[in-house]
Order: structure tokens, then sequence, then C-alpha cells
């Protein structure tokens, strides 16, 4: 089947496997610039706003935790991306978007270690914002998932 291609070369034409004679695509609104996804199941956009809400839904343990459990967050993106990402190139996407935000969160806290030390602790208050970063692009990008436009979070390293 040929494709559109969209964010470094990944194909997002596929069928929808609930409805073989629908393909899944996408169309680009000129005005805002924003990428809406075409032939979604609702099934399919709920799960893609799961994929970042669950994860901020787990940094509540990283906080009942001092934030020991800090890896939790991503093994939920993780386990979610992995679980449907076969099914929907849209899920694909969104789901390797969210783990990529929470391994960006995990580099932001070691790359404060040295910071703090180097300010004499004064750094420290820059760990404020990382479960702000959390909470916020959590919420967005799950809102924006739901709607089947596909989110992009940014200063967000991209190694997935």
């Amino acid at each position: 089947m040929g494709g559109v291609t969209l964010y470094g070369g990944r194909r997002v034409n596929a069928a929808v496997p609930n409805n073989p004679g629908q393909a899944e695509s996408h169309v680009v609104d000129p005005a805002t610039g924003e990428v809406q996804a075409v032939g979604l199941s609702d099934a399919h956009r709920v799960y893609a706003g799961w994929c970042h809400w669950g994860p901020l839904i787990a940094w509540i343990s990283v906080a009942a935790s001092s934030g020991i459990a800090f890896i939790v967050p991503p093994l939920v993106a993780l386990t979610l991306w992995q679980i449907k990402k076969a099914e929907s190139p849209f899920i694909d996407d969104q789901g390797r978007e969210a783990l990529n935000f929470q391994i960006s969160l995990i580099l932001l806290g070691l790359i404060l270690i040295p910071v703090t030390l180097l300010t004499c602790g004064i750094g420290a208050i820059l760990y404020i914002g990382i479960p702000i970063l959390a909470i916020v692009g959590g919420i967005i990008g799950g809102v924006r998932a739901s709607k089947g436009i596909y989110f992009r979070y940014p200063m967000c390293f991209r190694l997935v």
C-alpha cells in the first residue's frame, strides 16, 4: 500500500483493523500546522490518549515513593506502546512520543544532579519543574491524542 510519510519518515497509511476498507491517514491544517489523523477508530484515539495519561498517573507512584520509583512512568509508557503499536500507526507514533518524553524527564533529572552539586544545592529548585512538565505535558498530550491530533512534546529527546 502506498503511504504518506510523517515525522522522520514513519508511514501513516495503514488499513484500520476493525474496518479493512478504511485507511488510516492524516491531514495537515494549513492554518495551524496541526496534523490530524483520519480514519481512526474511537478505541485507537482513546488508547493513544492513555499512552500519555498512563505515565502521568504513574508519576503518583514516584511522588509516593519519594522519587525511588522514577522508572515506573517510562515502563508504563513502554508497556502501553508495545501492546498496541502494531494495530495503528497513530498509536505507534503517540506511544513512541510518550516514551521519549518520559525518558527525557529522567535524563533531565540526571542532568540536574551535577547542576545542583555545582551550585551548592541552589539548582535543586529546578527539580520542581520535572513534575510540572510531566503533569502539563501528559494532560496536553493525552487530550490532543484522544482527539486524533499528532502531538509532539517540546524539549524532548527523541531516542526511541
